[in-house]
């Protein structure tokens, strides 16, 4: 079980005459067990609704998150990501079954739960710039749950992202084509396709980030497909476009006397310290960079030295 404790709190007071809330720290506290499930927070006594009789107002933090301990991984959605499973704050007057969901991320707030809702109801003239008080939060509770994660010893943190914005050109390197649902190797622009064959984006296999332990064991993936272009340019450009920078040296610089070179890849990579072929549709394959001479020895494993944040893939080789 992990535990998870963060503090949240209004910067300032927010009154209208509709509903008060106090800019009081507020104590929020989540429990994560294995398995699938959404986590959900204590409840905070947030104000008081004065267009509902004096109520007081209750809220709830909830996100889906994915645990396991046996691999040491946790996976959540970004604060940026537009998610069912998002961070939401849930909140509803005391002693009554009307509730309002603000998401952190894409849409937001859920207009059809309204219909319901006799009474709550933050989006209208009478609460001016609520929501946006809310929408802060949200994303504050999640920035603050997302960072404890990655400051636990030993736990590596999978986060949900979208994927980059990318050229078209640059986008096309990363098609990948299956026929009759069995994996044939990159798009190839102006080849003709049969009809069992499916050319499928980035987007079905891209997961989002991870982040690994400082000297976290890596190791090679065997058989992973080779890269559409010389050196494994794309791997590597996908992974600087996520993280703005580019690699100037292997995330495994010279661990254990190793003769790191200049040219560095994308490297498809699995925690510990064996190389392994990993199943299709496996949740634990990841890109970092690594130089051409780590990447081409399977007999070596390597150490998260230089850089902790790598691209996670999902559904790897999948369909």
């Amino acid at each position: 079980m992990l535990n998870i404790d963060i503090g949240i709190a209004l910067p300032l007071p927010y009154v209208s005459d509709f509903v008060t809330l106090s800019p009081q720290e507020h104590a929020v506290a989540f429990e994560l067990v294995d398995g699938t499930h959404v986590a959900q927070s204590t409840a905070l006594d947030l104000g008081v609704v004065h267009g509902f009789q004096g109520r007081r107002l209750l809220g709830r933090f909830t996100f889906e998150y994915t645990y396991d301990s046996e691999r040491r991984t946790i996976t959540v959605p970004g604060t940026d990501y537009d998610s069912a499973g998002g961070m939401c704050l849930v909140t509803m007057p005391e002693n009554s079954d009307e509730t309002c969901r603000q998401y952190g991320a894409g849409g937001g707030f859920r207009a059809d739960e309204l219909t319901s809702n006799t009474h709550w109801n933050y989006t209208t003239p009478l609460t001016p710039g609520l929501r946006d008080v809310f929408i802060a939060l949200v994303r504050t509770a999640s920035d603050r749950v997302i960072a404890q994660l990655k400051e636990r010893d030993g736990l590596i943190v999978q986060v949900r992202k979208h994927v980059p914005e990318l050229p078209p050109e640059l986008h096309q390197q990363f098609m990948t084509v299956y026929r009759d649902g069995v994996f044939q190797g990159f798009h190839e622009p102006g080849r003709q396709y049969g009809p069992g064959d499916e050319v499928l984006t980035i987007e079905s296999v891209f997961g989002g980030e991870v982040t690994f332990n400082y000297q976290e064991a890596f190791a090679n993936v065997i058989g992973s497909t080779p890269d559409p272009h010389i050196g494994g340019l794309s791997w590597v450009q996908l992974w600087a476009n996520q993280f703005n920078t580019w690699p100037v040296v292997c995330t495994s610089y010279q661990s254990f006397g190793f003769n790191c070179g200049n040219t560095f890849v994308g490297g498809h990579v699995v925690t510990g310290t064996v190389a392994k072929s990993m199943p299709a549709g496996s949740n634990s394959v990841y890109i970092f960079p690594i130089c051409h001479a780590h990447n081409n020895n399977d007999g070596v494993y390597m150490l998260a030295l230089k850089y902790l944040q790598g691209i996670w893939l999902k559904n790897y080789l999948g369909h």
